[in-house]
C-alpha cells in the first residue's frame, strides 16, 4: 500500500512537471526527461511515425549519461533502423510494443510481445515480429493523435533490465497526459488555422474590393499563402478553356508571350524561379484540367502521372506538391500549385482546406477583374462613342453656322454683285460720254471765242447776257466741272471694281490671284470705317507689301477671312479709342499695319494693330465656335471660327493670334503657295 502511494505521488509530481507548459514541444521534452530518471533507463524518445512515407521524425531524445551518449546513439541508430521492418507492422497499428531479455530462459533467447495499450492483455505472439539480435530492451507505447501521425514513447535499456507491470503503467500515464496535450495543441493548431485562413481570406477579398489589378491580386495571395503553409513555391497559372479537353499546341514565342501574362510565382530563398522552365501542359495540369479536382502528392518520385525521372521536377527540387483547382461551377480561370522542395511533406486537411479556401476566393477576384475589365472596356466604347457624337454634334453644328455664313456672304455677293452691275451700266455710259461731252464744250467754247473776235460789239442785249452769266467764270469753271466729273465716274468704277473683286461670284473654284488686290478691296469697302469719327480719331493704314507671285486660292473665301481680321482691327482700335486721351491718341495714333512676306513655298500675311491687345484667357478661345467679346447684337462670334476654318481645314495653312494686354494683336496668316486638290478633298 505504501508502494502505491509513493507511485502515484511520483505520478502526480511528474503530472505537474508536465503541465507547466503549454507549449506541445516542451511538455514532451519534460515527459521524456522524467522517464529518464524516474525509470532510470539508458535513453528515452518521442518521434512520430507516418505510415503513407514510413518515415521517423524524432521531438526529443535523451541519455541518461552524457558519457556514453555517442555510443548509445550509434547503437540506437543501428539497430532502430536496421531492425525498424520488425515494428512497422505493430507502430504502424498503434499497439504497445515491449522487447526484454526473458529472466527465466537463456540470455541468448529474447521474448518480444505486442499488446494493447492495457498491459493486463499483453501476450505473447504465436508469430513474433523478428527483431533480430539486439544489445538493448526496449518499450514502444503509442500516443494516439488525430492526425494522420502516430506518437510513440519509446525507452531502451540493457538486456538486463525486465520491463515490469509498474514500468509500463508509468509510461502508459505519461502517454495518456501527451495524448491529452496532442489533442490541446491540435485543437490550438485548428483553431489558429481557422483563423489564419479567415484573415488570409479576408485580405484577399480587401485587396480584391481596393484593387481590380488581377497581377497584384494573385502576387499578394499567393505570397501570403507561401508564409502562412511555409511552402518552398507557390505557382498561380491562368488557364484557358481547352477545345474537346485538348492542349493547345504553341510554338517558343507564343509560350513566353502566355508565360508572361499568366504565370505568376513567389519563391522562398534559396530555391530560384521556375516560370521560365514551367510546362503550361504537364501531367498534372493536364489532369487538373480534366478532372477539375486536387491533387495531394506526398513524394511526386512515387506519383505515376510525374514518374521518378521528370526533367521538370528534377530541376525545380520538387518533392511534394499540392494543386487546387481555381474555379466556379461554370469555368475554370486558374491552378495554384504549392510545392515542397526542401523535404517530403503530407499534406493535411488543413493544408487543403486552407489552399482551397483561398482557391475559392481567387476565383471570385478572377471573376470580378474579368467582369470589371468587361464593364470598363464597355464603358471607353461607350464613352468614345459618347465622344464622337459630341464631336459629330459639334461639327454640325459648325457646319450649320457656316452654311448659314455662306448662304449669308453668297446673299450678300449676290447682291453686292447686282449692286455694282446696276451701277456699273449707269456709270460706263456716263464715263464712255465724258471725252466726247468734253469735246464738243471745247469746241463750243471755241465757237464762242471767234464770235467775240469776229463781233467785239454784240450789241446790248447780248452784252446783258454775258455779264449775266459770267462768261468768263462759266468758261473757267466748266472745265473744273468735267475733271470733276471724270474723277467722280473713276472713283465709282474703282468702287465697282472692288465689289466685284471682293464678291468674286463667278470664281468659287481655285485661281491664282494677286493677294495684295484682295486686301485692297476690303480696305476700300471698309474706308468709311477707317475715317474718323467722333471719339475716334481716323485709323491709319500701314501697308508693308512684299513682291509676291500669285497665289492659288479661293478668292472669295481669302477676302472673306481679310474682311473680317481687317473688321476686327477696327473694333478693337475703336475700344481702346474711348480709354485714351486726346494727347495720349496724338503721341500713339491708331494704327492697322498690313505686311506681306514671301517664304520657300508659302506666303506669310501679318494684320497687326496698336490696340489693348487681348487676355490669356480670352486668346484661348478666339477661334472657337460662337465665342465672342462683343456686346449682344454687334457679332455673332463666328468671324474668327470661320476664318480659321477656312485658312486651316480649306487652304492647309496656318492662323494664329499673337497678343499681349497692352501690346496690341497680331493675326499671322500663313498659305501654301499652290494647292493639293487631294489634300483640300480630305481636309473638307
Amino acid at each position: 500500500m505504501s508502494q502505491t502511494n509513493e507511485s502515484r505521488q511520483m505520478w502526480h509530481s511528474i503530472i505537474g512537471k508536465i503541465w507547466q507548459s503549454m507549449d506541445l514541444n516542451q511538455i514532451i521534452a519534460t515527459a521524456v526527461d522524467e522517464l529518464l530518471i524516474s525509470l532510470q533507463v539508458e535513453r528515452c524518445s518521442f518521434f512520430w511515425y507516418s505510415p503513407e512515407t514510413n518515415q521517423v521524425q524524432v521531438v526529443c531524445d535523451r541519455d541518461l549519461s552524457k558519457k556514453d551518449k555517442v555510443q548509445l546513439s550509434e547503437s540506437l541508430a543501428e539497430d532502430l533502423f536496421q531492425n525498424f521492418a520488425a515494428f512497422t507492422q505493430a507502430i504502424a497499428s498503434g499497439q504497445l510494443l515491449v522487447n526484454h531479455e526473458s529472466t527465466n530462459e537463456s540470455k541468448n533467447e529474447s521474448t518480444n510481445a505486442i499488446a494493447s495499450v492495457n498491459p493486463e492483455s499483453m501476450v505473447k505472439p504465436e508469430n513474433p515480429p523478428a527483431l533480430g539480435k539486439s544489445n538493448f530492451s526496449c518499450l514502444f507505447v503509442p500516443v494516439k493523435s488525430q492526425t494522420n501521425l502516430c506518437g510513440y514513447l519509446s525507452c531502451f535499456a540493457r538486456l538486463d533490465r525486465t520491463w515490469s507491470k509498474g514500468d509500463i503503467e508509468l509510461v502508459q500515464l505519461i502517454a495518456q497526459q501527451l495524448e491529452i496535450a496532442v489533442r490541446q495543441a491540435h485543437l490550438y493548431q485548428q483553431i489558429e488555422k481557422q483563423a489564419q485562413r479567415e484573415r488570409l481570406v479576408n485580405q484577399i477579398t480587401s485587396q480584391t474590393r481596393q484593387s481590380f489589378e488581377l497581377k497584384d491580386i494573385l502576387t499578394e495571395a499567393i505570397a501570403q499563402l507561401l508564409n502562412a503553409l511555409e511552402v518552398d513555391r507557390c505557382i498561380v497559372h491562368l488557364v484557358e478553356e481547352y477545345q474537346n479537353n485538348q492542349a493547345l499546341s504553341w510554338d517558343k514565342q507564343k509560350q513566353i508571350a502566355f508565360r508572361r501574362q499568366h504565370l505568376f510565382e513567389v519563391c522562398r530563398d534559396p530555391y530560384p524561379s521556375t516560370i521560365e522552365d514551367f510546362d503550361t501542359h504537364g501531367p498534372l495540369t493536364e489532369w487538373v484540367i480534366q478532372n477539375r479536382q486536387a491533387v495531394s502528392i506526398a513524394d511526386v518520385t512515387k506519383d505515376p502521372r510525374i514518374g521518378a525521372n521528370n526533367p521538370e521536377y528534377i530541376a525545380a527540387q520538387i518533392k511534394s506538391s499540392l494543386v487546387v483547382p481555381v474555379q466556379t461551377h461554370e469555368k475554370l480561370y486558374a491552378i495554384l500549385y504549392l510545392n515542397q522542395c526542401g523535404c517530403l511533406r503530407s499534406w493535411s486537411q488543413q493544408d487543403e482546406e486552407l489552399t482551397q479556401a483561398v482557391a475559392d476566393q481567387l476565383a471570385i477576384s478572377i471573376q470580378q477583374a474579368e467582369l470589371y475589365k468587361k464593364v470598363h472596356t464597355a464603358m471607353l466604347v461607350q464613352q468614345k462613342k459618347a465622344e464622337e457624337l459630341k464631336a459629330a454634334l459639334e461639327q454640325l453644328k459648325q457646319m450649320q453656322t457656316q452654311l448659314i455664313q455662306s448662304e449669308k456672304m453668297s446673299a450678300l455677293g449676290q447682291m453686292v454683285a447686282g449692286i455694282a452691275h446696276e451701277i456699273n451700266n449707269p456709270v460706263n455710259f456716263i464715263y464712255g460720254n465724258l471725252s466726247y461731252l468734253d469735246c464738243y464744250i471745247h469746241d463750243l467754247m471755241h465757237l464762242v471765242q471767234l464770235y467775240q473776235k469776229q463781233y467785239p460789239d454784240p450789241g446790248g442785249e447780248i452784252s446783258q447776257y454775258i455779264e449775266n452769266i459770267d462768261l468768263e467764270f462759266l468758261q473757267e469753271d466748266l472745265a473744273k466741272i468735267l475733271g470733276s466729273m471724270r474723277i467722280g465716274a473713276d472713283r465709282i468704277r474703282e468702287i465697282v471694281l472692288s465689289l466685284r473683286n471682293f464678291s468674286r461670284l463667278d470664281e468659287s473654284d481655285i485661281k491664282q490671284v494677286d493677294i495684295h488686290e484682295g486686301i485692297d478691296s476690303t480696305l476700300l469697302i471698309l474706308k468709311n470705317r477707317l475715317k474718323g469719327k467722333p471719339g475716334c480719331p481716323p485709323i491709319e493704314v500701314v501697308k508693308n507689301y512684299s513682291k509676291l507671285p500669285k497665289v492659288e486660292c479661293y478668292v472669295g473665301q481669302l477676302n472673306q477671312v481679310f474682311m473680317n481680321l481687317i473688321a476686327n482691327a477696327i473694333d478693337a482700335l475703336e475700344e481702346s479709342s474711348q480709354h485714351r486721351d486726346r494727347q495720349e491718341m496724338q503721341q500713339n495714333p491708331n494704327r492697322i499695319t498690313i505686311s506681306t512676306e514671301l517664304h520657300s513655298k508659302s506666303v506669310v500675311i501679318k494684320i497687326k494693330d496698336n490696340g489693348l491687345g487681348i487676355k490669356p484667357e480670352i486668346k484661348s478661345r478666339l477661334f472657337d465656335p460662337f465665342f465672342t467679346t462683343k456686346p449682344a447684337g454687334k457679332g455673332t462670334g463666328m468671324g474668327l471660327s470661320i476664318s480659321y476654318q477656312i485658312i486651316v481645314q480649306k487652304h492647309g495653312g496656318s492662323l494664329k493670334c499673337i497678343s499681349n494686354p497692352g501690346e496690341g494683336a497680331e493675326f499671322r496668316v500663313e498659305i501654301p503657295l499652290t494647292q493639293r486638290p487631294v489634300s483640300l478633298a480630305l481636309l473638307s
